[in-house]
């Protein structure tokens, strides 16, 4: 059998059982799903939205024209911490198409530009779900240390590496300004879409679990968790636990990302020639080396 028409019957067999299933459970179906646009309306929409518009306006207005490669890879770096998952992948790809960075680093570049933002991590995970109020350095060190030493790494040694693009000058108009507005709603209403999906995806087994009277097992619902890293944090926080083994699987989602943010970062990169498990093995990298430095720094500090 062909790959594609591997991937046609096993499209086919996805959408039979969504539909099996939306039939069946209606309710928990509308409930994720209205779970999934809350959640991107009241923790992601008002953090990205504007940063969306001035990333367009940033590419289009060719204001990064003669500026040394690595600066504008460091650029994105901190403004991907800052902002958030997705603005890391979609920097990447639009300095990329520009020719302000090397194709051959968007991979590595986007894994370590691709962060949840700060507020989010501070505020949502830490806070909401694990009720931490204190002790917010260890997180985010754990978090952040693995991929500051890997752009430290590459700029290091790309030192020497320079641009090759034409010679553009600086524009600014209205009609820049809408195509940046629309291109700002354009990303976010994609990630709304890809929230609502996973959130749906996600809580396919606890339903069926439910609906039987059976219990999950642990594993399944961990499992789940990695499907979408915001709904995936609650279900860890839901399981009954070790608070400490809750903490550390949370640390791995937020570092990983979850397959949401995978296939998201896919479609951002479409029809460029990323290497999407080029991406993934490096977050897994960063993943890790986040929970061993989670460990490590707990037992440590408190």
């Amino acid at each position: 059998m062909s790959k594609n028409k591997l991937k046609k019957l096993l499209f086919i067999a996805f959408i039979l059982l969504f539909c099996i299933y939306y039939i069946l459970f209606p309710a928990q179906v509308s409930t994720c799903a209205k779970a999934g646009i809350m959640l991107w309306f009241n923790q992601i929409f008002p953090l990205l939205f504007i940063f969306t518009i001035l990333s367009n306006l940033i590419i289009s207005t060719n204001v990064l024209q003669n500026i040394p490669q690595k600066h504008i890879m460091l650029f994105t770096y901190i403004i991907g911490i800052i902002f958030g998952f997705p603005i890391g992948a979609k920097l990447t790809a639009d300095f990329c198409s520009k020719g302000y960075i090397d194709k051959n680093h968007r991979e590595i570049l986007s894994a370590l530009a691709n962060h949840f933002s700060l507020p989010f991590i501070i505020t949502y995970a830490l806070s909401e779900q694990l009720n931490i109020c204190s002790h917010y350095s260890i997180y985010l060190v754990s978090l952040y240390l693995p991929s500051a030493i890997g752009m430290i790494a590459i700029l290091s040694i790309n030192r020497s590496l320079k641009q090759k693009i034409p010679a553009q000058g600086f524009k600014l108009n209205m009609q820049i300004v809408d195509a940046g507005i629309m291109k700002g709603f354009e990303t976010l209403i994609k990630l709304c879409g890809y929230i609502v999906l996973f959130s749906i995806v996600s809580r396919i087994p606890q339903t069926i679990a439910q609906k039987a009277d059976c219990s999950m097992p642990l594993s399944a619902d961990i499992i789940g968790a990695f499907f979408e890293t915001t709904n995936g944090i609650g279900i860890v926080c839901g399981l009954c636990i070790p608070r400490t083994l809750s903490i550390v699987l949370c640390i791995a989602l937020l570092s990983f990302g979850g397959v949401s943010c995978m296939v998201q970062t896919k479609s951002i990169f479409l029809d460029t020639g990323f290497r999407l498990y080029r991406y993934i093995l490096l977050k897994a990298a960063m993943s890790i080396l986040s929970c061993l430095l989670c460990i490590i720094l707990f037992r440590i500090l408190i």
